[in-house]
């Protein structure tokens, strides 16, 4: 009889929190929908985000983003441009309601923010000159070689890099990879660092001829991009979770993925948990 009762106990307790949980979330979205649009947090960087010279804002993640937000019932989606360091900030600030914009799930972000599931997986690159001049295949290789880097200031590649004995020297943090490629084109870095999807983008949109792309990194494990939320808005988060499962099983988010060049695969491949607690 006992055992009967703990059971309907904690039914119950499970029933309340689930319903608590929709009402957070309808609460959030009803919130959104008043406003009339969701204002994202984006530091360009293509094919993860995209503001045209229109004005137009693309990108897998803001696509993702849009189709999510018109599956709630909410209208638009407006992007908030900063730099890459002000992001989590500014999401805690209120600045912004999510980022979407290609911010790799990591542990000690996940102490900060609430983290998608993980929607854009990637391998770690560099972009080169033309036949690789210091032979770098791997962030091991930076240091002894006495190469100069360039990166986004304050992203995983910047950390990757000093983890691995490069120097502040010999070290260069931008803002976007638009700034980084000038440096490389102009001799004043001899490598960059990013996702190999954003610096196949990146040599598309720079003419490739002078460059060479050296992809899947050696000892570098696949990193997955996420939108984030914050902490108190967990039960948007879930709501968002559960759009991006209908757009899996419509396959819309295939279709979006394939545009940016994306592999859909490589996200199932893990999950929010285990990035979250990895080394």
């Amino acid at each position: 009889m006992g055992n009967k009762t703990n059971i309907s106990f904690c039914l119950s307790v499970a029933i309340a929190v689930t319903s608590l949980t929709a009402a957070k979330a309808e609460d959030a979205i009803e919130r959104l929908k008043a406003k009339g649009v969701v204002e994202i947090g984006i530091a360009p960087e293509p094919p993860y985000a995209i503001i045209g010279a229109d004005g137009l804002l693309t990108g897998a993640d803001p696509d993702i983003s849009r189709a999510v937000f018109k599956g709630l019932g909410v209208g638009d989606i407006k992007a908030n441009s900063v730099d890459w360091g002000a992001l989590i900030p500014g999401l805690i600030a209120s600045r912004f309601d999510i980022v979407a914009t290609g911010l790799f799930i990591r542990p000690e972000r996940c102490k900060a923010v609430a983290f998608s599931q993980p929607l854009l997986c990637t391998r770690e690159g560099f972009l080169v000159k033309k036949g690789n001049p210091l032979g770098l295949h791997s962030y091991d290789d930076l240091a002894p070689k006495n190469a100069k880097i360039s990166t986004v200031g304050g992203g995983a590649e910047e950390k990757q890099a000093l983890a691995k004995g490069v120097s502040r020297a010999n070290l260069m943090s931008v803002s976007d990879i638009f700034n980084s490629v000038e440096l490389l084109k102009s001799g004043r870095v001899d490598v960059i660092a990013f996702p190999d999807v954003t610096l196949r983008a990146a040599m598309e949109r720079a003419g490739g001829d002078d460059f060479e792309l050296v992809s899947d990194l050696e000892g570098e494990p696949i990193q997955c991009a996420a939108a984030a939320f914050r902490k108190d808005d967990t039960a948007l988060r879930d709501a968002y979770d559960e759009q991006i499962d209908k757009l899996k099983q419509s396959g819309q988010f295939d279709q979006i993925l394939a545009k940016y060049s994306f592999d859909p695969k490589l996200a199932s491949a893990t999950n929010r948990d285990e990035l979250c607690k990895a080394n």
